[in-house]
């Protein structure tokens, strides 16, 4: 029988859905991209659509639905937590309550969601817990046949940390740390004290800590460590998120009137002033201290991982390493994890925050129930929307006659030529090309490229469209071939979620997207993975001997632009100079550019 497999991260954060079949992953969307709401915790009824558009099919061929949620998962720690937590656990059991009551109704809530009648919908359903489907995202797109699992979050289905023996076409579990005990709340609660207080800022700190010095380490100790019997240990003196977050309770959440992004509850208690004085408040300003604060967390948070990934490789017998889970986006982590040589191959997958447990609910499904034959490496992750030529023109006919831009359709080289005209010319240039990306990187299909050598580039940028804090990085996209002659690294990167340290003689040449600390966020590119933005990156090296550019979302202050009209407006309301979007080029008149922001306004 073939296997049509939707996978769904539902009602939780980074919404999302996934069509699975014995070609492996066919079409794959988080609902933020198409009702331009971040991380939003909904369910995926667009997404849904849009995988099934995507590849042709209906909800009535769907074999199967595997949703990355499973209530009945590690109760008995559970049951021993409300024990202990009598008010909390009250709240707990009432929330879990009614999720597992909508756990059993799938078929009638898609059915309700899409608008059919539910005896259309016949598939089989799957409850998939939360941490092996980020195992099985990673190790069921890695191509390895065996190897260590982990992943690392927050929290889900009450368990914080997975470890797991990976082989064939079968994941065993062999540990699991429960809350209140979590490295990604650490994490988390320190970035609330430093006033990074909205749902996914991490990124932010991790950012910061290349300015500071791991001054508070001894204090950082105090909080977090790992315990090859227990797991992550956490000092709750210091924490309240077992009161808070761990109820699983999506309605504690607050979000901003302007964005819907989510507002996260403070998560330590008042003794967390006692070491490090008081929390910051969102928008004042970033001192010495929270330099300090942010290199101190870092560099905590690096002690307890990679102690925790040697415990996990030595239990396993693997020095394969397939990762997901929220805090496998720590690049920095990652990059001594490999630097350091601890690990032999490793893989992380494209959408390792909670969107990717869509893939991984339908690939456990598939290849773990079902054991369907693997489909080997996936070494891309274009598996979202695409747009044709023509439906892009029907959006640029509008724009040019409401705003007159004139779009001028050119040859596959053409377009290639030109736009590294415009790099060398040091002009900001948006890039909307073939399917999007899965995760939260652009990846040189929905991005903003620049040239890294130009001059104050990374100010330029800023200052003109992303309009984010100085601190934050932009990242590298490199040829792989050329990785090794320009970074101390060699394993491949190509979904940007390791950090390697730039050598010495390329540093000021590229003063773009070299961090403070003298590292980049990498991205490689192979020609057989992306075949423009590889000629892309190609003939710009050709022509200025530098193989790198300059590679960022494709949005501001936003989801990334999903439609061929939301990569047009972001253009036309920014200071952006120039626009490849399929064969269609367009340059911002001198006019239009000086009032980009008022026609943003308006």
């Amino acid at each position: 029988m073939k296997r049509l497999v939707l996978g769904l991260n539902s009602a939780h954060p980074d919404a999302a859905a996934v069509l699975a079949d014995e070609r492996g992953i066919v079409a794959a969307i988080a609902e933020e991209r198409i009702n331009r709401i971040k991380h939003c915790a909904v369910y995926p009824r667009q997404a849904i659509e849009e995988v099934l558009r995507i590849a042709g099919a209906s909800i009535s061929d769907v074999t199967d639905v595997a949703v990355a949620r499973d209530p009945r998962a590690n109760l008995r720690s559970k049951l021993a937590f409300i024990a202990r937590n009598p008010r909390v656990g009250l709240n707990l059991a009432k929330v879990r309550l009614g999720v597992q009551k909508g756990a059993k109704t799938v078929a009638a809530v898609a059915a309700e969601e899409l608008g059919v009648r539910q005896a259309l919908i016949k598939a089989q359903q799957h409850n998939v817990e939360h941490h092996l489907a980020h195992i099985a995202s990673a190790f069921y797109c890695s191509g390895f046949d065996q190897a260590t699992g982990v992943s690392v979050d927050g929290s889900g289905d009450w368990c914080s940390v997975m470890i797991a023996r990976c082989r064939g076409n079968s994941i065993e579990v062999l540990h699991r740390t429960h809350p209140p005990h979590s490295l990604g709340i650490f994490y988390s609660t320190m970035c609330i004290f430093m006033g990074f207080n909205k749902f996914g800022e991490e990124y932010k700190v991790m950012g910061l800590a290349a300015y500071g010095n791991d001054v508070y380490a001894e204090q950082m100790k105090k909080l977090v460590k790992w315990d090859p019997k227990r797991g992550v240990v956490l000092n709750r003196e210091y924490f309240t998120a077992y009161a808070k977050v761990f109820s699983e309770d999506e309605r504690h959440f607050k979000t901003t009137a302007d964005s819907g992004e989510i507002i996260m509850p403070d998560m330590h208690s008042p003794k967390m002033a006692d070491l490090f004085g008081p929390p910051r408040k969102r928008g004042t300003p970033l001192t010495e201290r929270e330099n300090n604060l942010a290199a101190s967390i870092q560099a905590q948070f690096e002690r307890v991982y990679l102690e925790m990934l040697q415990d996990a490789m030595a239990r396993c017998g693997s020095r394969n390493l397939v990762m997901a889970g929220g805090c496998a986006l720590n690049g920095v982590g990652n990059g001594k994890l490999v630097m350091q040589g601890l690990c032999d191959r490793i893989y992380i997958h494209p959408a390792a925050a909670d969107d990717g447990t869509a893939a991984g609910a339908a690939l456990q499904v598939l290849h773990g129930v079902h054991k369907a034959p693997r489909t080997g490496q996936v070494d891309s992750a274009y598996f979202g929307t695409g747009w044709t030529d023509d439906q892009i023109a029907r959006d640029a006919q509008e724009a040019s006659a409401r705003l007159g831009l004139k779009f001028t359709r050119l040859s596959r080289q053409d377009l290639l030529n030109t736009a590294v005209d415009a790099l060398c010319q040091g002009r900001i240039m948006g890039w909307f090309q073939g399917r999007e990306e899965w995760g939260p990187r652009a990846l040189g299909n929905r991005s903003i490229i620049c040239n890294p050598s130009w001059p104050d580039m990374k100010a330029i940028l800023n200052a003109r469209i992303k309009n984010r804090e100085a601190f934050r990085p932009f990242a590298p996209a490199i040829l792989f071939e050329r990785l090794t002659d320009v970074y101390d690294g060699s394993a491949e990167v190509p979904f940007m979620n390791i950090v390697y340290t730039t050598k010495p003689a390329w540093r000021q040449r590229l003063s773009a997207v070299t961090h403070e600390d003298q590292t980049g966020r990498v991205q490689t590119v192979k020609r057989s993975q992306n075949d423009l933005y590889y000629d892309l990156i190609k003939t710009f090296g050709d022509r200025t001997g530098v193989p790198v550019l300059l590679n960022t979302s494709f949005n501001e202050n936003e989801p990334i632009v999903h439609t061929p009209a939301q990569a047009i407006a972001c253009f036309a309301r920014t200071k952006m100079d120039c626009l490849g979007i399929g064969s269609f080029w367009v340059e911002k008149p001198r006019e239009l550019a000086d009032k980009a922001q008022i026609i943003g306004e308006n």
